[in-house]
């Protein structure tokens, strides 16, 4: 492997492939970066590639070919389970059928923007037309493909570079009414699943995030809960794993929620009760009847029969996670702490998702700034 400067000022990166059969040692070029640091970047993944054993060497190989070689290089990448699930389904869906046999040496900018026009006309089930945001995903999801390919010099270039991206207007988050949480803490209230939806309204964590939790995360004294895991569920399997953000957060618990949790205590132990050796203890904070930890699919088909009892506007269980970031930024809560409570990685993420909320309390704050100006000023 080398990096070496050229005389236009451009960095070049040779990369050493395995031997031929003559012994000889074989050398390909990664092409041309503007600067060493993209230079080196490019040579770092090539060599990580090479040494997970992916042909370096340029090859003929259809979208079909590159799609399972760009899958199988993410899954040695150690990304998670749901996301290469989520890649998969949708290759399967909305890549495939259309270009899965086009050779990609041989694929044009023509080709992808007739792509996204079908994907956008008729491109869902029984050919009906797919979401602006599928349609994003969907092409955001091919560019990365073939940019990888480029890299790994099975493309020539990234024909996806010479079309304009679908674009999709970010959906607004939906939160709950002061009556429609009143229905719906209501509803809940006689099910296994009224602390599950009061820690979701009061923290707003994520449903893996409420899944995950233990017994030993929780404080009930001092009224606190650290949120350390995910319950991830696939197709395949359900596993424990590191939050979203890849570090823990603890949150303070309302006295709402020490008393949902206590009660949820309460119920665990008359299970254990009735249930005898066949419960299994595990010390999960939400469980079935015996003892086995609640599932995020579960918990949102819950969630959905409940919402439809309480006759809500909505029966999706993210949206308790919008109801409390939506409460906090009304209540003035800053965009850093409601980033902490939520679990945001940076506020960015927070501002992007809640603009118009963080907008509006600008607004207050500034009417209120004018009152108190206009109160000295006629003083």
């Amino acid at each position: 492997m080398s990096v070496y400067k050229i005389k236009s000022g451009n960095w070049r990166v040779v990369v050493d492939v395995d031997r031929d059969a003559n012994g000889t040692r074989g050398r390909r070029s990664l092409g041309t970066f503007g600067t060493r640091k993209e230079a080196e970047r490019a040579e770092r993944e090539a060599l990580s590639s090479r040494d997970r054993g992916i042909d370096l060497a340029p090859m003929t190989v259809t979208i079909r070919q590159l799609a399972e070689r760009y899958l199988a290089d993410r899954e040695a990448l150690g990304r998670g389970e749901k996301t290469i699930e989520e890649y998969r389904r949708i290759v399967t869906l909305y890549v495939l059928p259309h270009l899965g046999e086009k050779i990609v040496a041989k694929l044009k900018p023509a080709h992808v923007a007739e792509w996204v026009a079908n994907l956008r006309r008729a491109g869902g089930q029984e050919a009906r037309a797919l979401s602006p945001k599928t349609v994003r995903h969907a092409f955001a999801l091919l560019n990365a493909i073939i940019r990888w390919a480029v890299r790994m010099q099975l493309a020539g270039r990234n024909v996806c570079e010479a079309v304009t991206a679908p674009t999709a207007s970010p959906s607004e988050a939906k939160a709950l009414t002061s009556d429609e949480v009143r229905r719906l803490l209501s509803e809940a209230r006689d099910s296994r699943w009224s602390a599950f939806v009061t820690l979701a309204l009061t923290t707003g964590a994520r449903r893996g995030e409420l899944c995950g939790l233990s017994w030993g995360d929780v404080d009930l004294e001092s009224g606190v809960v650290t949120i350390r895991r995910s319950l991830s569920q696939t197709k395949a399997r359900v596993v424990l794993k590191g939050t979203k953000s890849g570090k823990s957060r603890a949150l303070p618990l309302s006295r709402h929620a020490v008393e949902a949790l206590r009660r949820q205590r309460a119920t665990q132990a008359a299970d254990r009760l009735r249930a005898g050796s066949a419960y299994l203890d595990e010390e999960a904070l939400f469980t079935d009847e015996l003892g086995r930890r609640l599932t995020p699919k579960a918990a949102t088909n819950a969630f959905a029969r409940i919402a439809g009892k309480a006759k809500i506007s909505t029966t999706r269980l993210h949206d308790l996670r919008h109801t409390a970031a939506t409460t906090l930024l009304i209540g003035g809560a800053d965009v850093r702490t409601t980033a902490g409570v939520l679990g945001h990685s940076t506020p960015n993420v927070t501002l992007a998702t809640y603009a118009h909320l963080v907008a509006d309390a600008q607004r207050d704050a500034i009417d209120r700034l004018g009152e108190s100006i206009e109160k000295l000023a006629i003083a």
